[in-house]
């Protein structure tokens, strides 16, 4: 249950409101202009002035509903300037964009032929030998293991569709690499840990729980397609977490600490849902 609003909370809710209205003024009216694509600067201004604000909302369920209003229209803005990063990849094979079974494809989703490039923040520089995974917090022994020691683990290659938040979905990747619970086995989890806070350069994290990352196709990985994985797609070592919508999947990660309660990451703090289900279109919290 969420805390009594706070009066610098209601003001602070009051100004976020505004901007979200009149952002969706703006975009309404979009189509009637001269050059539609020009209200799209306005309107981000206008959302990230809101989102600004969500600091000055002390209660986290309050705050994190009101994320998820913001983060909505974000990502209605996102779908028009991501249609020229559906087309086919250079020096990535063109993916299918038809399937005999329709079911396999999650609601709302659109197949692409490339493999769009989204993140946080810029590609970090990491060389294979400076990898470095830390498994911490709930466990019986704090483990940090180097690419070659998780090349020496059992290695396997599983074929999966990623499916991204913003609605498009790539199918029939190879991915390679180790499964993430024969690294947990590592560090000997304790039965108190529920969840991980799995966190990737340079300041990313995202929440799941212990359940997902021991499935058969949750891996450590660090080749897609029988190729090295690309820097701008994580590597040297990514998670990749099937299941999930793209963004659970970090990039560039470093550390899986375990932990005895659900503890949002960047993007569900930012408004997104905490498990992130594409067959249930889990892809904003509830709203306010």
């Amino acid at each position: 249950m969420a805390a009594p609003q706070q009066p610098d909370d209601d003001a602070a809710i009051s100004e976020i409101r505004a901007l979200v209205t009149r952002a969706d003024d703006l975009r309404k009216a979009a189509p009637a202009r001269r050059d539609p694509e020009a209200a799209r600067e306005p309107v981000m201004r206008l959302l990230d002035q809101a989102r600004g604000l969500l600091a000055g909302i002390t209660d986290g369920d309050t705050r994190r509903s009101h994320a998820a209003v913001i983060a909505q229209r974000i990502s209605d803005l996102d779908l028009d300037a991501l249609a020229p990063m559906l087309e086919p990849s250079a020096d990535v094979a063109r993916a299918p964009t038809s399937v005999e079974d329709p079911s396999r494809i999650p609601p709302g989703q659109h197949l692409t032929a490339g493999w769009p490039v989204l993140h946080v923040g810029t590609v970090p520089e990491i060389d294979p030998g400076d990898v470095r995974l830390i498994v911490t917090g709930r466990v019986r022994s704090r483990t940090v293991v180097d690419l070659e020691a998780l090349r020496a683990l059992p290695t396997t290659t599983v074929t999966r569709d990623f499916h991204c938040v913003t609605r498009w979905t790539r199918l029939d990747n190879s991915w390679t690499g180790v499964r993430v619970r024969d690294v947990l086995d590592l560090a000997d989890v304790r039965d108190s840990a529920t969840h991980a806070i799995v966190s990737g350069h340079p300041a990313y994290s995202t929440n799941l729980d212990v359940e997902e990352l021991r499935a058969d196709d949750c891996l450590l990985t660090w080749a897609h397609d029988g190729r090295d994985l690309p820097r701008e797609h994580g590597g040297p070592l990514r998670l990749v977490v099937p299941s999930r919508y793209g963004w659970k999947s970090v990039k560039w990660v470093f550390e899986i600490r375990l932990v005895d309660r659900d503890v949002p990451g960047y993007w569900e703090e930012r408004g997104y849902h905490d498990v992130g289900d594409p067959w249930r279109e889990q892809r904003f919290r509830e709203q306010a």
